[in-house]
């Protein structure tokens, strides 16, 4: 260790983790698994840097993985994903996870770990340590060129920020040149660029010629799947996003399109995009959807453009872990808008026939040939038709992108097959037997059997449609069946739902519907609720949650609310139920609605970017302390410079508003209640500055998990009953009950707990003292009341809520399972912390004037 320790002094230089290096210890026998803790973390002057390891390997050679922590982080998340990498006794992978606290003996810890490994007689090693490959501003050797010289060692390390991505793959999001990202360094040898992606797919050096940046009115990035391609001034995907989820497949090249729902010149930068890439990876290229939009028109389109068939997946090709134990695997899944997976596309990639240039311009297009699908092994039979399979009894079973079809022929019918996929429900439709009981009892047999053959996720989430036009008869009997098979049941409504009410398919028994109110937009539901003997007490500590269907993202059916001052709350009124209608024709039941409350004020909440007069305005107004919000401004947009997007200047205005209310009081001048309270008088003073705070927060990165806001106790509010909405006409803060060093909710108080789609992190801007534990909820931010609970021995008093997303025209609620979660949440007391409770996260919910 000579050589290290001479050199150490001048290799810590900053004493950050990138820059200070490494030295030996001995494992805790006590430990045993798959990942063995290292030392002890008993050290009375602080977090020190401590060795886990993983991988081990099966006879001598010890393990082949190896993970330097802080002695403070027991269940760092970097561990978990350490276990899917593929690791090699030869190829052993060294990981620093290490924060500048506890890096004060990472150069001692490092430097023992790779003598040890030379004296095992390995001879190289992968450094997963951010900026390793990466040369000094004052021209010294990248740090993994010094350590392969030093031990004489083969070191593999990146030169930029390194990514651990599901799977088990490495990725640097920017790398310092187009062929780097990972280098490999030899003692005495140039050091070799390796690309971005570890292990290296087929058509990554290929990848290194695409041009990237503005294209169109789009921006073409880098994610480690492939590219991205996106509306131009929209914030760069982060670390812990889906982009960063989609499976890296070794042979083809998958390019994530977002914004297929508002750019009319999208087919247009998507076709320039393909038709840019090297011949070698125009072959290999998919596209997937991004944003829960079905994709499939925009590469039919571009298909045409091209004179070439084009890939286009169902949903977005996530790796996921093998329920065998083995490695992990590719699963296309539906992504709801509002971003959470649901369940995994049955038919999940389809290639797309450019039209023939003689066709008549009336012509169809070809219908889209499946390329990928997903059907029970048991099913399968001999029939050489693509997606489809034989059930007993001789029915076919087709996997359509919606979900399922049986009948007697393996052509689904053309409205079947060209329905796009919901995120929230697998679609499961039987052919209409008419008036012929028998065969619709041999399909409906056929289709029993089937069920419990299909993954677990589409079981869950599977509903069982009546076809169009479908007699009562066949209505009545699937009814039954999905009864009897437990699956939701959806059938073609008589009437269509009133103009200003929301759908919130929850209550065990149907509601009348509500009148209409003012100015709410229309939302329709698809799904009517199974009936039960009676509806619970709204406000009875039993668990209220919904009993429905497991997609997310609404609370459950209603009962009588009345608004207060500036809380918008809306329920369903109890009102007589509707007399049955006649035996016959016995018609589907009407989905249970909500109404929405009207806002106080015309004007919404503010969306969107800001423009030029918004900031020129907000400048104005924060003239007097403006200065000394710039500074902390600034160094956010060198930590992160994807949140300065394509124009800079105009993101650092956003952000000083962003910060300006993150470090002002809740009763100040540019706090919470006098945005609430200039939002409800609608006089516009703080007009321009609420444009800009919420365009600031639309560069922020997107949260998941749970979220808390502490309300004044004990009781809850009147309003919070289940399946009211409330509504926020000021940013609602709250605090990460997952983030570490989150602070215990103070005692006493209410728990609204709640399941967010919006809502950002805003930790790279937190005021001085601020734990980095909060997060905030745009103006305007709808939620729905999953259940109460009033305080008791089982736990404190406790709201369980979840977002509905903006501009939603149909949504169902989380399922039983996510509901107790939530509930478990909200009662988990983890003890006291050091962090103080954030005064901001206190008040009232929604916030009041």
């Amino acid at each position: 260790m000579s050589g290290l320790t001479s050199r150490l002094p001048r290799w810590r230089g900053r004493r950050s983790a990138a820059e200070s290096l490494p030295g030996p210890a001995t494992p805790d026998p006590a430990v045993s698994g798959p990942v063995a803790s290292g030392r002890v973390a008993g050290d009375p002057q602080g977090p020190r840097t401590v060795l886990d390891e993983f991988g081990a390997a099966s006879g001598p050679g010890g393990a082949s993985g190896f993970l330097l922590r802080s002695s403070a982080d027991r269940r760092t998340s970097v561990r978990e994903l350490a276990r899917s990498l593929h690791v090699e006794r030869e190829h052993p992978v060294v990981i620093v996870d290490v924060a500048p606290d506890a890096a004060g003996n990472l150069g001692e810890e490092l430097g023992g770990l790779l003598a040890r490994l030379r004296d095992e007689h390995r001879s190289a090693a992968r450094l997963v340590m951010s900026g390793a490959a990466a040369r000094k501003p004052d021209g010294q050797l990248p740090l993994a060129q010094r350590l392969a010289d030093a031990w004489d060692f083969e070191i593999e390390a990146p030169d930029a920020a390194a990514v651990l991505v599901p799977g088990g793959g490495l990725y640097v999001s920017e790398p310092a040149s187009p062929a780097g990202g990972w280098w490999r360094f030899a003692p005495g040898a140039e050091p070799v660029a390796l690309g971005a992606r570890i292990p290296a797919p087929r058509w990554q050096r290929a990848l290194a010629r695409v041009p990237l940046g503005e294209l169109g009115d789009h921006t073409v990035r880098q994610i480690p799947a492939g590219l991205l391609l996106h509306p131009r001034g929209t914030a760069a995907p982060h670390p812990g996003d889906l982009a960063f989820a989609l499976a890296v497949h070794p042979d083809r090249l998958t390019v994530l399109v977002s914004g297929a729902e508002s750019r009319n010149d999208l087919v247009e930068d998507l076709a320039t995009l393909l038709a840019r890439l090297p011949a070698e990876l125009r072959d290999r290229v998919r596209l997937a959807p991004g944003g829960g939009h079905d994709l499939l028109p925009v590469a039919q389109r571009v298909a045409d453009l091209l004179g070439t068939e084009v890939e286009v997946c169902t949903g977005l090709p996530l790796s996921v872990p093998n329920p065998s134990g083995g490695a992990f695997q590719e699963r296309v899944r539906l992504v709801s808008a509002e971003g959470e997976c649901t369940w995994p596309a049955l038919l999940a990639a389809v290639s797309c026939t450019p039209t023939e240039a003689e066709a008549e311009a009336e012509a169809p297009h070809p219908a889209p040939r499946p390329v990928h699908w997903l059907l029970p092994d048991a099913v399968v039979g001999p029939d050489p038709e693509p997606a489809v399979g034989r059930l007993p009894g001789g029915s076919y079973v087709v996997a359509v992108r919606a979900g399922l079809w049986v009948g007697g022929s393996p052509n689904p019918p053309a409205a079947v097959r060209e329905r796009p996929a919901d995120a929230r429900a697998v679609r499961i439709e039987v052919e209409d037997a008419g008036g012929d009981g028998q065969a619709r009892g041999a399909l409906l047999k056929a289709l029993a059997a089937l069920l419990p053959e299909l993954d677990g996720q589409v079981r869950e989430h599977a509903e069982i449609a009546s076809p169009a036009g479908a007699g009562a008869e066949t209505v009545d009997a699937l009814r039954r069946f999905a009864v009897r098979n437990a699956l939701m049941f959806a059938a073609t409504p008589t009437r269509s739902a009133p103009a200003a009410e929301i759908p919130v398919p929850t209550a065990p028994v149907p509601a009348a519907p509500a009148s209409p109110t003012s100015t709410s937009a229309a939302r329709s539901a698809t799904t009517p609720p199974a009936p039960a003997p009676a509806t619970r007490p709204a406000t009875s500590s039993a668990h209220a949650g919904p009993s429905m269907s497991p997609t997310p993202a609404a609370g459950p059916a209603a009962q009588a609310a009345e608004p207060q001052k500036t809380v918008q709350v809306a329920s369903a009124p109890r009102t007589p139920a509707p007399p049955t209608p006649p035996p016959a024709p016995r018609a589907p039941a009407p989905p249970v609605r909500v109404a929405v409350a009207a806002s106080r004020h015309p004007a919404p909440a503010p969306t969107g970017f800001s423009s030029g007069a918004d900031r020129a305005a907000f400048r104005e107004l924060a003239a007097s302390v403006w200065e000394e919000h710039t500074g902390p401004v600034n160094r956010a947009l060198v930590q992160l410079p994807a949140l300065r997007g394509p124009e800079e200047e105009q993101a650092r205005v956003d952000l000083v508003a962003v910060h300006l209310y993150l470090t002002s009081s809740p009763g100040g001048r540019f706090g919470a209640l006098a945005l609430a309270s200039d939002a409800g008088t609608g006089d516009g003073e703080l007009a321009r500055y609420a444009a800009c705070l919420a365009s600031g927060l639309r560069r922020l990165p997107a949260l998941r998990g749970t979220l808390i806001r502490a309300v004044p106790g004990p009781g809850i509010a009147d309003e919070a009953v289940s399946g009211a909405v409330l509504r926020c006409d000021a940013p609602l803060d709250v605090v990460h009950l997952e983030q570490k060093g989150a602070p215990a909710p103070p005692d006493g108080h209410a728990r609204y707990v709640i399941r967010p789609v919006t809502a950002r992190r805003t930790s790279v801007l937190a005021a001085p003292g601020d734990s980095g534990a909060t997060a905030l909820f745009p103006a305007g931010t709808e939620f729905s009341v999953l259940a109460r609970h009033e305080a008791s021995e089982e736990g404190p008093a406790r709201v369980l809520l979840a977002e509905i997303p903006s501009g939603a025209r149909q949504f169902r609620p989380p399922s039983d399972e996510a509901v107790a979660r939530l509930d478990e949440a909200a009662r988990r007391d983890d003890g006291a912390t050091a962090a103080r409770w954030p005064t901001r996260c206190t008040g009232h919910f929604p916030c009041r004037t």
